[in-house]
């Protein structure tokens, strides 16, 4: 059953127990790697995704089950594969210790440097969870949006069947197909904590969400930042002030949808573009680049098992930086050794044509497809989507000026230090914006078709490439404190940051209320339109369904908030979205339920249907689904079904027409 009264500080093992499946396995793989102490710690997020990406994928075609055992495994074998491919590439004997720029100095040095590292980091998690926290009551809480029930019930089938598939996840709301997938590292990832901390399925979401965009985001950004920018104090201080309360990510998407497993994979997304920028140096040995590179490809592979969308933003993000660095290298090489010239041309035009035809195919399947007429809706006009975009505001979420304009200055400094790869992934991103919110039809749509041409799940990886150049901006502006008082060029830095740091400040507070309200405002029993499922309902499905334990599932409207009744009582749910893809006894009981016919009867039966909750308080009664649902609706005393429980608008019926045998 839900806990009540659960506290924030009551889940502190939780957090640490996500925090742990977040960093050791990561880590492992990263220090085999011979990464750099901050990318250990700032890249385990991603890199131990794509361990648990790997995990879920063996343990499902091998029918083992999903749990903390099959990671382990997949970690030491990961690790250890990694170790063994990075000695091969760097040769017997080869120094762990890199050149100068990841030679360990002085020790008097080694400590300074970690607090300027490790203050802005702290500044920006502790700040990242007291903004958050504030909108979340307690892990406990139910979270109102279209898409929370249907996270939930995944989570609630992979505890329940040990399978953390693709399939298996997509199957939540597709229970007929064996094909329909969803991306399954978030669940994966949450069904651990829940094991191993004996959480509620919607504790354990609340926490493991909670600690993506508090922790590991924040955490992934300041790394980032270090790998983009060098050791810079003020670049790394003006990211952590700002980084808390830029409501494009993560309070966009924490507020529409809700859209977890992408809100998921973007604070993923900065550790694994931080261990491309490192891959792409030229400060390390190109046989420990190259090891970085392998990582980077399977963290890359989990980041795709947590959400495509996440890993297509990155790409868009990072390719700009990709593509000029290997064009490079392979210069590089076919200048040292004339004789790969012919190899190396046959490869790259391999991968062009492999990226052009898999463009063309994707974009010819079915479901690319059907996005661009199902996914007709805009959200404004170009003008106002431009607008928007250009104060880093979005249709639902405020602007902040001062950002923009330290994103502005910090995109001339990127571009006359070589660093322009950041300002194209930003524009292309704020591009796609503009098309994803105000294009409905044409070839513009096409652009945005992978990401579900939902607006808000194009631009929130802005924020990555919006901190990093902020932070190039506010060190710009810093730097000019030496021309102005070149006698005391200390006292005109000195100055200037303040005058820098209090701007930034000054955005703090409405920045913190305006996160607050938008994330509050899918929690607790609150009129946002309609409460999808308030407490006080949660709490009579665990006190009239809870102690009926027979394992037979509980049918209910989504529209009014069925799909919460059976993992609020620990029982199977029928239906746990109005999406997905309904037929058969599905369909033919959503629609025709209250009938009790021989065939409803028969469905009932064959699904092991035993309860029906109906609440007359529905929600997005304007859905165009919203009428296939009829047959859950207008129970009140029809024959066969016997009520067991009420309260306030909500009724729970026991199914008795349909003979006492399947009972």
């Amino acid at each position: 059953m839900l806990p009540t009264g659960t506290t924030w500080w009551g889940a502190t093992p939780l957090v640490a127990v996500s925090l742990l499946l977040h960093l050791l396995p990561g880590a492992l793989l990263l220090v085999a790697a011979r990464a750099t102490p901050r990318m250990v710690v700032g890249a385990a997020p991603v890199v131990s995704a794509g361990v648990v990406g790997a995990a879920v994928a063996w343990t499902t075609w091998t029918g083992v089950r999903w749990g903390v055992i099959p990671l382990l495994l997949t970690t030491v074998v990961a690790g250890g594969l990694t170790l063994l491919v990075v000695r091969l590439l760097a040769g017997r004997g080869t120094a762990a210790v890199d050149d100068g720029a990841t030679r360990a100095g002085p020790r008097a040095r080694k400590v300074p440097s970690a607090v300027a590292s490790l203050g802005p980091a702290a500044v920006a998690v502790l700040g990242s969870w007291w903004v958050l926290v504030r909108g979340i009551p307690s892990p406990s809480s139910l979270q109102q949006s279209h898409d929370a029930g249907y996270h939930v019930n995944a989570l609630a089938r992979v505890l329940a069947t040990g399978d953390a598939g693709w399939y298996s996840v997509g199957a939540t709301s597709s229970p007929l197909s064996s094909t329909t997938f969803y991306p399954p590292g978030l669940h994966a990832h949450a069904a651990l904590v829940a094991q191993l901390g004996g959480a509620h399925p919607v504790v354990a979401l609340n926490v493991v969400v909670l600690v993506l965009a508090a922790v590991v985001w924040p955490v992934g950004m300041m790394l980032l930042v270090r790998e983009v920018a060098g050791p810079d104090p003020v670049a790394r201080w003006a990211v952590a002030l700002a980084l808390p309360v830029t409501l494009v990510f993560p309070t966009l998407l924490l507020h529409f949808g809700v859209l977890w497993s992408n809100a998921a994979g973007v604070a993923l997304s900065p550790g694994l573009l931080a261990l491309m920028v490192a891959a792409c140096g030229s400060s390390a040995r190109l046989t420990r680049r190259a090891g970085w590179f392998l990582v980077a490809a399977g963290a890359g592979l989990g980041l795709a098992l947590v959400h495509p969308s996440a890993a297509l933003s990155l790409l868009v993000l990072g390719a700009p930086m990709l593509v000029p660095a290997v064009w490079r290298q392979t210069r590089e090489l076919t200048r040292r050794h004339p004789q790969a010239r012919r190899a190396a041309t046959w490869w790259l035009t391999l991968v062009v044509l492999v990226g052009v035809v898999g463009v063309v195919v994707v974009a010819r399947t079915p479901n690319v497809r059907s996005l661009l007429v199902s996914r007709a809706r805009t959200v404004t006009d170009p003008g106002d989507a431009v607008r928007e975009v250009l104060t880093l505001g979005t249709h639902l979420t405020p602007g902040w000026l001062v950002l923009a304009l330290l994103v502005a200055v910090g995109a001339v400094q990127a571009v006359r230090t070589r660093r322009a790869w950041l300002v194209v992934g930003y524009l292309l991103t704020a591009t796609m914006y503009v098309f994803a919110a105000s294009a409905s039809s044409g070839w513009g749509t096409l652009v945005t078709a992978l990401w579900d041409r939902e607006p808000y799940r194009v631009v929130a990886p802005l924020a990555v490439p919006a901190l990093v150049l902020a932070g190039l901006g506010a060190s710009c502006l810093v730097g000019l404190g030496e021309r102005l008082v070149p006698a005391r060029p200390l006292v005109g830095r000195a100055a200037l940051a303040v005058v820098v740091g209090l701007a930034i400040a000054a955005g703090i507070p409405s920045g913190a209320a305006s996160s607050e309200r938008l994330v509050s405002h899918n929690y607790g029993d609150q009129q946002w339109w309609r409460t999808v499922v308030t407490q006080r309902e949660a709490a009579l499905y665990a006190r009239v369904l809870g102690p009926r334990q027979d394992g037979l599932a509980v049918a209910g409207d989504p529209f009014g908030g069925g799909q919460w009744a059976g993992v609020l009582s620990a029982h199977p749910s029928v239906f746990t979205h109005f999406g997905g893809v309904l037929g058969g006894d599905y369909d033919l009981l959503r629609r025709h339920l209250r009938e009790l016919t021989p065939q409803v009867c028969q469905a009932v039966r064959d699904l092991h249907v035993g309860y029906v909750v109906e609440d007359t308080d529905r929600v997005w009664d304007n859905d165009p689904r919203f009428p296939t649902y009829a047959g859950l609706r207008g129970l009140a005393g029809i024959g066969g079904l016997e009520p067991i429980g009420q309260d306030g608008t909500v009724t729970v019926y026991r199914i008795t027409g349909c003979g006492a045998a399947s009972f």
